[in-house]
């Protein structure tokens, strides 16, 4: 089980906006989300073999196969590809999750590749940790359904093949005397039809002769309810013993979902339309949130983990959709905003996708501004009065909380930065907080609140001069990464040693205060925001271009490619960022310099994975898939960065028609 527990990058994930499955490069599933893509998780263990009469099992985990992965073009359906050379076969194993029903279907296709018939049996042994728990559950043999169930309170997860008889089952429990793991291996089932507490069972389905260069079909089904009927009905469903017409009917589904968005001069990289698969998997169908990425660190062994919703990753997902014409999923995503917004006009770190509080480690200013903005950005492009009059009550308590919490030197109060590693009033924060303003006071105009409009105008209009005055240092000729930085008392004195400012800054409206450093100097590529998205500047401004080649001076790894976050970033290993790299796309894009935006659009896509989804981190060595797989922040961007390139992105002018 310990595997289950360490964080491990996937080869793929699978799902319908409900049910979110990851799967490992070895093709076996590492992750299971139900009834919402970041909770709960009930994965467990689910080992698929075959058996051969008088031999042991073939665990298709195991050793001595060659594998390869990919997706069925256009659609989230997951292939794996297996094939032993010492046994003579070869697997394909298809997986895609029902779009209109919580199962997740298995098809397995066996070739004898040996010189002789051959009888084999399927064998599949699981056990489950329902809500991550391996207590107060129970699993058991249901003969009517000829299935496999274990539930824990009111998650029943039911596994079986639709169409087949087994040919034996048994129920025990893991780690212990009754556990029917060894007998599976052996192609035995003893026959207990339940058990209680770290439930695991096995069964076994006869596949009959397979003659040689012939193929065996089977597939598995794993179905989740709040109960057994509501399970019974699922393994009930028409059509659920042709896994072929299943995989054409999802294939469907998700094409007709690629063709609603814009399909004029739409980028033809197929990064691009996996991207947009990629980010709907991770958008919850019901409420509009979504992940960073699918959970893949639920223990926090090193990190703190990534399976909620951040106001500022929604954003940009969002404005993706919203830029790529999914305007239905954007506006989802801002509603939950709203709703979820606490009443001084903030937004908390990160939420569930249910709305509620998740653990953080800090407010951040930033989010206010960019959510605000993004209600601008969705409203610029759609011109929905119906959206802006449901969402303008947000609009209008966010924006006076931006307004109320500026301090002294002009700029908005310390809060953590976008990378949630430094306190400081960071020059990222202050551009979206100019943003969230901006398109605040553009709303206002449409809804006929000329105080308001002139009243956050103005705020950003100082907040503007504040950045100029604070942010932009003449001795680096760029801007830098944050002023008033929180450090510890050693720091503090090292500092003044050096000869650098320090101080004791006073957080307003706290009666607190902390030590500080006057300006950290350091090149952070988030101080693109100040051009894109928020247009403080523009990319043609000397000081923007000035502040870009010192990213890329300063940012550029020169081994693997691609652009770090900040100068000495250690998170991870301190890779180069996928999304660096595309705001850079971004921002040379919107300048003009299609060549280079599209190096590093082409750097992206040379370090995505086999199935080709973007990680947040590459290897600063070696190239390829470092940390964290898919983010939906790095596909977002990718999108973005896609239709800059072609001219086809929006830009924030704060006029709305």
């Amino acid at each position: 089980m310990h595997d289950f527990i360490e964080p491990i990058l996937p080869g793929g994930i699978v799902g319908n906006g409900r049910m979110l499955c990851s799967i490992r490069n070895d093709g076996m599933l590492h992750r299971l989300f139900w009834p919402n893509i970041d909770w709960g998780q009930h994965m467990g263990i689910l080992k698929p073999g075959l058996q051969e009469t008088g031999r042991p099992t073939l665990w298709l985990d195991g050793g001595g196969f060659l594998r390869r992965q990919f997706y069925r073009e256009n659609t989230n359906i997951f292939i794996t590809e297996m094939t032993h050379t010492m046994e003579n076969i070869h697997v394909s194993q298809t997986d895609f999750v029902l779009p209109d029903h919580d199962v997740l279907v298995r098809m397995y296709k066996i070739i004898n590749n040996g010189s002789s018939a051959r009888s084999f049996n399927f064998i599949v042994y699981c056990s489950f940790s329902i809500e991550e728990s391996s207590i107060k559950d129970g699993m058991y043999y249901l003969p009517s359904l000829q299935a496999l169930v274990q539930f824990r309170r009111d998650v029943f997860l039911g596994l079986k093949s639709p169409g087949k008889t087994p040919c034996g089952f048994h129920c025990g429990r893991r780690n212990c005397p009754s556990d029917p793991l060894d007998g599976a291996g052996r192609g035995e089932f003893w026959g207990s039809p339940d058990n209680i507490k770290s439930g695991a069972g096995a069964l076994g389905w006869n596949l009959g002769a397979v003659d040689p260069g012939g193929e065996a079909v089977f597939s598995l089904i794993l179905a989740a309810a709040h109960n057994e009927g509501a399970l019974a009905d699922l393994f009930n469903l028409p059509g659920l013993s042709d896994p072929e017409t299943l995989a054409g009917r999802t294939a469907g589904y998700w094409e007709v979902w690629l063709a609603l968005g814009s399909v004029k001069n739409r980028p033809q990289s197929p990064l691009y339309n996996r991207s947009l698969l990629a980010i709907k998997l991770m958008t919850d169908r019901t409420t509009g949130a979504s992940v960073a990425a699918p959970e893949f660190d639920s223990h926090y062994l090193a990190s703190g983990g990534y399976g909620y919703c951040w106001p500022r990753d929604g954003m940009f997902v969002a404005m993706a959709l919203d830029e790529a014409g999914y305007h239905d999923e954007a506006g989802m995503f801002y509603k939950f905003a709203a709703r979820v917004q606490n009443p001084d006009g903030s937004w908390h770190q990160r939420y569930f996708m249910n709305g509620s509080r998740a653990s953080s480690w800090g407010q951040q200013i930033d989010q206010v501004g960019a959510v605000l903005w993004g209600y601008y950005h969705h409203f610029s492009l759609t011109g929905d009065r119906e959206f802006l009059n449901r969402v303008w009550p947000s609009v209008f308590r966010g924006a006076g909380y931006l307004a109320n919490n500026m301090a002294g030197n002009g700029l908005q109060i310390p809060t953590m930065d976008i990378w949630e590693d430094e306190f400081a009033q960071s020059t990222y924060a202050s551009a979206a907080v100019y943003g969230g303003l901006k398109g605040a006071a553009a709303l206002a105009s449409v809804m006929g609140d000329r105080r308001s409009q002139k009243l956050w105008d103005l705020a950003a209009e100082s907040l503007k001069e504040s950045i100029l005055v604070h942010q932009w240092s003449d001795e680096t000729g760029s801007f830098i990464r944050s002023v008033n930085r929180r450090v510890c008392e050693w720091d503090y004195c090292q500092a003044l040693e050096r000869g650098e400012k320090a101080c004791e800054f006073q957080i307003p409206g706290t009666g607190s205060s902390y030590r500080a450093v006057c300006a950290d100097t350091r090149m952070d590529v988030s101080a693109l925001g100040l051009s894109f998205p928020y247009n403080v500047l523009p990319p043609a401004d000397p000081r923007m271009q000035s502040t870009a080649a010192g990213i890329e001076n300063k940012l550029s790894n020169l081994q693997a490619g691609g652009i770090h976050r900040y100068e000495g970033d250690t998170y991870a290993g301190g890779n180069p960022w996928v999304l660096a790299a595309l705001w850079m796309s971004i921002f040379r894009s919107l300048h003009g310099d299609r060549e280079k935006a599209r190096e590093y659009l082409g750097w992206a896509e040379a370090n995505c994975s086999p199935a080709g989804l973007l990680p947040e981190q590459v290897h600063r060595l070696e190239g390829g898939p470092a940390w964290v797989l898919p983010l939906n922040w790095s596909h977002a961007m990718y999108v973005l960065a896609s239709l800059a390139a072609r001219g086809q992105l929006s830009v924030a002018d704060y006029e709305v028609k």
